[in-house]
């Protein structure tokens, strides 16, 4: 802490949040709606501007204004927030959650030691509607590494 720092006055913050309910007011109406998820997702930044805006702590400069404006908007953007976006990514991401289901079982009737890191993509993959490129090709060797023995098994057959 500065110490330097003198705490606004409580009138001070008063006059803040007066003046914040005004001018931010569908900002703290979307904050309010989605705190939760806010949350969820440790966005910092998000619920730092939040607790400013219902505080009155201290003042928004027009540059913090026009970044809690454009975080809400990405927010907006983003199918964590918004429920249409995500149904429509839930099924976007349906065929590949099920290619992982597939590999998850060939990884555990394998006894592989992937199966936990399998596990983890299911997970990421469910909480942020999408899937590296990197996490795909990781998947693909974990694949054919356990795909490749069940066809070996059987030519020898």
């Amino acid at each position: 802490m500065n110490p330097f720092y003198t705490k606004p006055k409580p009138e001070t913050m008063q006059k803040n949040r007066e003046s914040y309910a005004k001018l931010y007011k569908e900002e703290i109406k979307w904050f309010k709606d989605n705190l939760q998820t806010v949350t969820e997702t440790k966005n910092k930044f998000m619920i730092d501007m939040y607790s400013i805006l219902v505080s009155g702590s201290r003042r928004i400069t027009p540059k913090m204004g026009d970044a809690i404006k454009n975080s809400i908007q990405k927010c907006k953007n983003n199918p964590r927030f918004n429920p249409e976006l995500q149904t429509e990514a839930e099924a976007k991401l349906q065929p590949i959650l099920e290619k992982i289901a597939i590999v998850e079982r060939l990884a555990e009737s394998k006894n592989d030691k992937a199966v936990p890191f399998i596990q983890n993509v299911k997970e990421y993959v469910k909480n942020n509607y999408r899937v590296t490129k990197k996490q795909m090709d990781a998947l693909n060797k974990v694949y054919k590494r356990c795909g490749e023995d069940l066809f070996n098994k059987k030519e020898n057959e």
